[in-house]
């Protein structure tokens, strides 16, 4: 039966590719369609014919069949032989009730094996031993939902039906059997046996063998039966780990594919993480992996620089190529990471692929899901232990040291909160007793900064969609709403996004027309005049320093280092968030159009054309109350905005097309079924534009109408608005159009031998003119070769604890182009210029005619397994990939026009061991009284990823691979050493604390050794100095990540978690004052581990905070005078700035997280049935619950870094209620 099985499902496979996919869904409760092929007999119940023959042979019956269904006959010549003539004049009948009326008068009978109907002589039986009746019922699964397309025969009789769309059926009982058989792709057989009943109703429950036997994955250009995969693909369905309060699929993603490194550095509405699969494969190239959705390559819908993107500190809010896309219309998740899976995508895949599939409509009645989903996120608290600050008791106390040691900040003219009330009583404008009073106040008042600027907030969202159809026509249709509400005051992001897909077939074609669409209004603060954002503000701001004043007005005050003159720079946070805001609306659109045409029974052509549009404006404001605006004012000489606000607004415009030709073969090249050969051939052309159109203006009115002001000519003529006129001179839009073509070619082909041995190629040629004047490197070909080995049907085939046990094998070569390259130098024509009464004209793109494509080889060695009827199951795997010719930037001299260029001199490895395990210990699918038992299911996943730069080093001593770096490079990370993994960064030697003042020391850089360490360095370069001075720190970048998830169900209820681990990296602690030089102005807060600083000679012995600086003037390490002197630069001036970039600074980033936690219930059918509804559930979800880290980190949360110029938002837990109805 086994055997036979796998025959039918091989069947099926070579006669109807293009349904392949629909075998994958979870949710089998709608598709009959594909059941249909799983019995020989009932393969036609929905393959309709229309003939007119008039006295045609059997023969020629059959090739007129064959011609309108493309079904094959098998039939010995003999049996025809004494076949009479027939004609046949039927329109939309049924193929299997034509064959049974046709054969049956002619003596014969037919099965359906192997992708053929097979013709057999009928057997007679004696009249008197044959009675016949009907046998009626209905086939539903366990939630009471009919099974439409339910096999439906008896045992050792290929006689059957199929149910109907209600799941009823009808069948022709004869006394030479009692066992009734009910068969359903994805579903457990049932056997019921006949004594004298006319009705017979089943309830059949899912068979997850039976899934796991006809699992697809999707490679964007083709399905491909996982039996038959050779590459390294990941698949997760999406009911797997959508999760309630994470908005993006990105965000679902963590934890759960093995050598994806997850980084998400801020919490704020939209901000998009950082995704990177199998390590960096480019140094200066975009980093960031191909999404397809549907089979298209997805655009980012801003073309931000590589630069930019590959910043870890970058937070990008303006999203990604998926960013718009509903979560609830995805239907499975594939992401693939070597070379034999993604070299089919060309140059632009380097850095893996992930593939995205909507969902479908299903077969059966109209079907309507309502999900419904409140989310409350919680904003920062003081009493977080990630929020490790001074109280404004604590920072008096600062305050009051700073007087003691009659430390004087001499820039400021205006004191504020304790140090005013200290000030007044010592100048004697205040008595002791109203300076008690203040002081008391100041040290009570703990101004809740988080709850001023952050709330607590609710945000909701519904989708509702629409599934049904026949099997000639089927469709999916959406809408969905999101209001997501940050936790930032006025940020908040507004979805709308709508779905339609339509599948259908009508003879030999079948046809898909798809829409995605999505719009979306985004709010959020834009920085201060400082360049700080909200929480920064918050972070860094004196909880000793009121929010308003005690008759409830806002409390002004002077705003860091600034002088103050009347009320001109004064500063108050609501104001600025009050009259300053960044808009940010965006909507795409995509179109897709699929035509396949099935020419022969193992050929097919299928076209495919995509079009995607989006718009993306950004409007950032400040109006006149801004202290942005204020500070434009120069009292004195005129204002640079005397008028008004300033307006600024960055309209990016993005469309692109691609066109697609592919043809298909696929056969079984033997009548055992053991030779299988799938070749696909395609041509493929695609165009990606971007036009960019930046403005700033000034005299703008928010409040009255959106309006600018008028200038006149003799208003500026005046002195008074001399600036501003400079500045209009100066001020033009920006316009930057961006254009890319491709054109490309591709060709796999796999050939399979008895499920035991597979081969794949693959290759694909990509075109570029971007790259060099020889004609020889403006192609790449890229290709892979692969294999794989199926112990398991090799050496235990019949072994039923040997699911599945396979080798698989990889070697592939792929490459990379930079944008903004080319061999020819491109003038940009511009305006015309008034000061030298011409047109002018700059050099857009140096000519860079030797640059060529770097390259990747990647090597991939996986064993796959699933053991003891798949309760044990996973892929453990090593892969290794080297870029040659990896672009990096060379200094050179200025003379040339520029002072970098871009060169292929990098060569960069990746390695790592991955382990994806799946563990079902129990499955009590139904136990013994016929209800939901008890199930368990656990899948830990582990990545391990290690990527070194191994090129010649330009400099042997320090290993160095870049001609010019300086010592800020060292200590953020951005230096390149070969060997060194990328971002590893270092930091200065930390020794200890001055016994007669409390500052910082550092190994290699005492003051005892001055003399003789000025004189080596006098003859060592900056970076062998910084190399002297400093010490490795490690990587900023995770080297292991992974997640381990846990379901528990029994009955209607069920709990799943899912827990994030990181692993290798570190962090440096956030800075304890604002400006480093641990010497806080009035209204800056620090950080509490300043609570325990040095005060008084010997307190270096218990403690490595320093003191405070007490010095009007920073003070100098004994190389400040060297460094002013021009002869060597590896650190600032100051000992206390370098103190938070020393090693004490640098702690483990490693971190054990609660991604999420959820609940469910699920509503008991017999309740559903009663109110009319299909089904129904209840959830509830919490998401980012708690950390485990590093106790060093003290609190810090580790999304957080020192190494960034700002403290951003952590990741906020947040909690979640779903409902979610099926009609």
């Amino acid at each position: 039966m086994k055997k036979k099985g796998l025959l039918k499902i091989r069947s099926f496979l070579f006669r109807e590719p293009q349904k392949i996919v629909k075998i994958m869904k979870l949710n089998l409760l709608f598709i009959f369609l594909l059941s249909l092929n799983l019995s020989g007999n009932v393969f036609s119940q929905h393959v309709k014919v229309s003939l007119d023959l008039k006295e045609v042979s059997m023969q020629e019956f059959f090739k007129a069949i064959k011609q309108e269904t493309g079904i094959s006959f098998l039939y010995n010549y003999s049996l025809l032989e004494d076949a009479d003539r027939i004609s046949v004049q039927v329109k939309d009948k049924y193929l299997d009730e034509l064959l049974t009326d046709i054969l049956g008068k002619q003596g014969l009978t037919f099965t359906y094996q192997n992708g053929a109907v097979i013709i057999k002589k009928q057997k007679v039986l004696p009249v008197t031993e044959e009675k016949q009746r009907f046998i009626t019922g209905k086939v539903t699964d366990n939630k009471k939902l009919p099974l439409p397309g339910v096999s439906v025969y008896f045992k050792g009789m290929r006689v059957g039906t199929a149910t109907d769309i209600d799941g009823n059926y009808k069948i022709l009982m004869t006394d030479s059997t009692d066992i009734l058989m009910f068969s359903f792709i994805g579903m457990k057989t049932v056997y019921k046996k006949y004594t004298g009943q006319n009705t017979i109703n089943v309830i059949m429950e899912e068979d997850h063998t039976a899934l796991e036997e006809v699992t697809v994955v999707s490679t964007g250009y083709q399905d491909i039966d996982k039996r038959k995969l050779t590459s390294s693909v990941v698949s997760i369905k999406m009911d797997d780990i959508q999760t309630a309060g994470l908005s993006t699929v990105t965000q679902m993603l963590e934890g759960r594919i093995p050598g994806m490194t997850f980084m998400q550095n801020s919490g704020q509405v939209g901000a998009t993480p950082k995704v990177r699969i199998r390590g960096t494969s480019t140094i200066i190239g975009n980093q960031e992996p191909l999404w397809v959705v549907d089979g298209i390559v997805q655009q980012d819908p801003v073309n931000v620089d590589p630069a930019q993107l590959n910043d870890l500190d970058f937070v990008n809010l303006l999203g990604n190529a998926i960013t718009g896309l509903n979560p609830d219309d995805i239907e499975q998740i594939d992401v693939l990471k070597d070379a034999a899976s993604t070299a089919i995508y060309g140059a632009r895949a380097a850095n893996g692929v992930i593939v995205i599939t909507t969902k479908k409509g299903k077969v059966g009645k109209p079907t309507v899901n309502y999900s419904l989903t409140g989310t409350f996120n919680r904003r920062p608290y003081y009493s977080d232990k990630e929020v490790y600050l001074m109280n404004s008791k604590q920072r008096v106390d600062v305050s009051r040291e700073q007087f003691q040691r009659n430390m004087f900040f001499s820039n400021i003219l205006e004191w504020s909160g304790f140090e005013k009330a200290y000030t007044d009583y010592k100048s004697g404008r205040i008595g002791y007793d109203e300076y008690k009073q203040q002081a008391d106040y100041y040290e009570t008042i703990n101004t809740d900064w988080f709850d001023i600027l952050c709330k607590n907030s609710f945000s909701n969202k519904h989708t509702i969609s629409l599934s049904g159809g026949t099997p000639e026509f089927r469709y999916y249709a959406s809408f969905g709403y999101h209001d997501e509400k940050g936790v930032i005051r006025k940020e908040g992001k507004e979805t709308f996004t709508s779905a339609l897909k339509l599948n259908g077939t009508y003879k030999r074609f079948s046809f898909l027309f798809g829409v995605q669409f999505n719009t979306s209004e985004a709010d959020h603060v834009p920085n201060d005049a400082t360049g700080k954002n909200i929480v920064q503000y918050a972070y860094e701001t004196s909880r000793a320093i009121p929010a308003y004043n005690p008759d409830g007005t806002p409390y002004y005050y002077t705003l860091g280092n600034l002088r103050s003159t009347a009320n001109v720079n004064l500063f108050n946070m609501e104001e600025e968030m009050r009259n300053s805001k960044n808009h940010i609306s965006s909507n795409s659109v995509t179109l897709t159009g699929n035509l396949r045409w099935q020419a022969l029974d193992y050929l097919n052509v299928e076209g495919t054309i995509s079009y995607q549009s989006s718009r993306t404006n950004q409007e950032t404001t400040f109006n006149e109350k801004t202290y942005y605006i204020k500070q434009l004012d120069g009292n004195f000489d005129g204002s640079l905005c005397p008028l008004g606000g300033e307006w600024r607004n960055v309209d990016t415009r993005q469309r692109s097309y691609t066109g697609r030709m592919q043809l298909n073969f696929h056969k079984t090249l033997d009548r055992e079924g053991k030779h299988f050969l799938n070749l696909s051939l395609g041509g493929e052309i695609s165009s990606s534009k971007y036009n960019n159109l930046s403005l700033v203006e000034r005299g703008y009115y928010e409040k009255r109408g959106r309006t600018f002001a008028q200038f006149t000519p003799d208003m500026l003529k005046s002195d008074e608005y001399s600036k501003y006129l400079s500045w209009l001179s100066s001020n033009f839009p920006g316009i930057q159009d961006n254009l890319t073509n491709l054109l490309s070619g591709y060709f796999t082909a796999t050939y399979s031998y008895d499920n035991r041995y597979t081969l794949n190629f693959n290759t694909r040629m990509d075109g570029s003119n971007q790259f060099g004047s020889r004609s020889n490197e403006k192609l790449l070909p890229i290709w892979s070769i692969s294999g794989r080995w199926d112990i398991g049907n090799e050496f235990w085939k019949d072994n039923a604890n040997v699911n599945e046990l396979a080798l698989k094998l990889s070697y592939g070569k792929q490459g990379n182009m930079l944008d903004n390259q080319t061999s020819k130098m491109i003038i940009q024509k511009g305006a015309y210029d008034g000061w030298f009464d011409s047109f002018q004209s700059t050099i857009a793109h140096y000519p860079n005619p030797d640059l060529k494509w770097e390259t990747t080889t990647s090597y991939n060695a996986e064993i796959t397994f699933s053991l003891l009827q798949n309760k044990i199951s996973g892929t453990v795997g090593y892969f290794y990939k080297k870029t040659k010719d990896a672009f990096l930037n060379k200094t050179i001299s200025e003379v040339n026009g520029i002072t970098n260029y871009v060169i292929n001199k990098g060569t960069l490895t990746n390695q790592g061991v991955e382990v994806s395990l799946s563990f079902t210990p129990i499955n009590q699918t139904v136990d013994s009284r016929g209800k939901r038992g008890f199930v368990w299911r656990f899948d830990p996943q582990i990545g391990q990823v290690v990527n070194s730069l191994v090129n010649k080093a330009i400099n042997n001593k320090t290993n160095t691979v870049l001609d010019k770096i300086t010592y800020s490079d060292f200590l953020n990370g951005t230096v390149q050493f070969s060997g060194k993994p990328l971002h590893t960064f270092y930091s200065y030697r930390f020794k200890g604390l001055s016994h007669e003042d409390g500052s910082p020391i550092y190994y290699g850089l005492e003051k005892e050794r001055e003399e003789e360490l000025n004189a080596r360095f006098q003859l060592m370069s900056n970076e062998e100095i910084c190399m002297e001075v400093m010490e490795e720190s490690g990587t900023r970048v995770p080297v292991l990540q992974g997640g381990f998830s846990n379901y528990f169900g029994y009955r209607q209820f069920g709990l799943s978690f899912n827990f994030t681990y990181s692993l290798g990296n570190k962090i440096r602690l956030l800075k304890l004052c604002d400006d480093m030089t641990i010497r806080p102005y009035p209204v800056q807060n620090v950080r509490r581990e300043m609570v325990n600083r040095w005060r008084q000679p010997g307190d270096e012995a218990y403690t490595n905070i320093p003191s405070l600086v007490t010095q009007n003037t920073l003070p100098q390490g004994w190389w400040g005078q060297y460094y002013y002197n021009g002869d060597y630069e590896f650190a600032d001036v100051s000992p206390y700035r370098m103190y938070d970039y020393s090693d004490i600074r640098v702690v483990k980033g490693d971190y054990l997280k609660l991604q999420s936690l959820s609940f469910r219930y699920n509503v008991h059918e017999s309740f559903c049935k009663k109110i009319g509804i299909q089904s129904a559930y209840l959830s509830i979800t919490g998401t980012n619950l708690f950390t485990i880290a590093n106790k060093a980190l003290k609190g810090q949360d580790v999304t957080q870094s020192g190494s960034s110029p700002t403290i951003n938002l952590s990741v906020r837990p947040n909690y979640s209620i779903s409902f979610n109805v099926t009609f």
